[in-house]
């Protein structure tokens, strides 16, 4: 058991803030005569009472004193709505750090703070990290949390290609394009100009996509296998995309990138991270595997480790199944987006799969 005052606050955090993906602890101990002061960080008030309670349970006779500074409540805390086709979220507020994941066009996000020329902001998803905001056009529409959810109300096609020209005339000539929006995204078209489809941006602005590019979401039934279906012939059409790690589009996918932007795709909410998409859905045995369930696998542990039974239980890699046997994945060792296969008669067949199998889970009850 923890002993000092700095090692119980540290024992604590430990316990309440472990992930740092989804939650923030950046926590300081004053010690004075007559009480504690805990300074800091944290991602809400409920985390601040939480962590505060921890400590009095941990060590009642202290005076603990509650100074830490909820960032959904501070003066920078604000929505917004993501104007750029694909924003990087970096574990710190410089480009040169991780890649942590990236946030799509039109995703609601919530604006924690600034540092510079960076926000810190939570993704739709729980995850946490730094955008580039820089000082040219702005790359969020920040407007309160009603204006988000009436665009989101609004939302009417998803894009089905890979990479979709969206224009600043419905012309639709190569020199009125004025950006690229990924697959999976949804916009809300408010009329038509011929073959083109006149686009309302977040900030209001009217941008012009080509129909081929869309599918209206009344054509895409949510939550079903039936749906899951219809996007799954768009995506062999990326096989081969390069991988990239904390991707989301057709410039990259990492894994679980791909995996949550195609559910999205059918209305189920996946979180970032494979291992945590492990601790969701429901298990699905080997031989029971089915179009749609998600493959989970051990990719960390190294060949001599796996030759030796010695298979590390966390999960660090997911598949979307397409049969009993094939799945689709997005492999840094394959390269990118890439078929892959349990069966030993498959051209698809990879015994590196074979052997770091972990489990399955299913998001997506089977149809009768």
């Amino acid at each position: 058991m923890p002993q000092t005052l700095h090692e119980i606050v540290e024992h604590a955090r430990r316990q309440y803030f472990a992930d740092a993906r989804n939650t923030i602890a950046s926590i300081q101990v004053d010690q004075r005569a007559d009480a504690v002061h805990v300074r800091g960080d944290v991602l809400d008030r409920e985390a601040a009472r939480t962590f505060m309670q921890m400590l009095r349970t941990h060590a009642p006779s202290v005076n603990w004193c509650d100074e830490l500074t909820p960032l959904v409540t501070g003066p920078d805390y604000n929505w917004a709505i993501n104007l750029r086709p694909v924003a990087d979220l970096r574990r710190e507020p410089r480009r040169q750090s991780e890649r942590l994941s990236q946030s799509l066009f039109g995703e609601p996000l919530e604006i924690l703070r600034y540092q510079g020329h960076w926000a810190f902001v939570r993704l739709s998803d729980g995850y946490l990290g730094w955008i580039f905001v820089g000082t040219d056009a702005p790359p969020l529409h920040v407007c309160p949390y009603e204006a988000t959810h009436d665009y989101q109300q609004q939302l009417t096609h998803i894009v089905k290609h890979s990479l979709a020209p969206c224009y600043a005339h419905p012309s639709g000539d190569p020199h009125e394009q004025v950006g690229l929006l990924p697959f999976g995204v949804r916009v809300a078209v408010v009329g038509q100009d011929g073959v083109m489809r006149r686009v309302r941006w977040p900030d209001g602005k009217i941008r012009w996509l080509c129909a081929a590019d869309l599918l209206p979401l009344s054509e895409l039934p949510q939550r079903s296998l039936a749906a899951l279906k219809a996007v799954i012939p768009w995506l062999h059409t990326m096989v081969g995309v390069p991988y990239l790690w904390g991707g989301k589009t057709p410039f990259g996918y990492d894994c679980s990138g791909l995996a949550q932007v195609v559910y999205q795709m059918i209305g189920i909410q996946l979180r970032r991270d494979s291992d945590q998409q492990a601790e969701a859905g429901q298990a699905v045995a080997f031989d029971a595997i089915q179009f749609g369930d998600l493959l989970f696998f051990d990719t960390h542990t190294s060949d001599a480790g796996i030759m030796s039974g010695q298979l590390d239980p966390h999960v660090s890699h997911v598949g979307i199944a397409l049969d009993r046997s094939t799945f689709i994945n997005a492999s840094e060792s394959g390269g990118g987006l890439m078929l892959r296969s349990f069966d030993r008669h498959s051209p698809y067949f990879s015994p590196t799969y074979d052997r770091r199998f972990l489990g399955a889970r299913r998001y997506i009850q089977q149809e009768a």
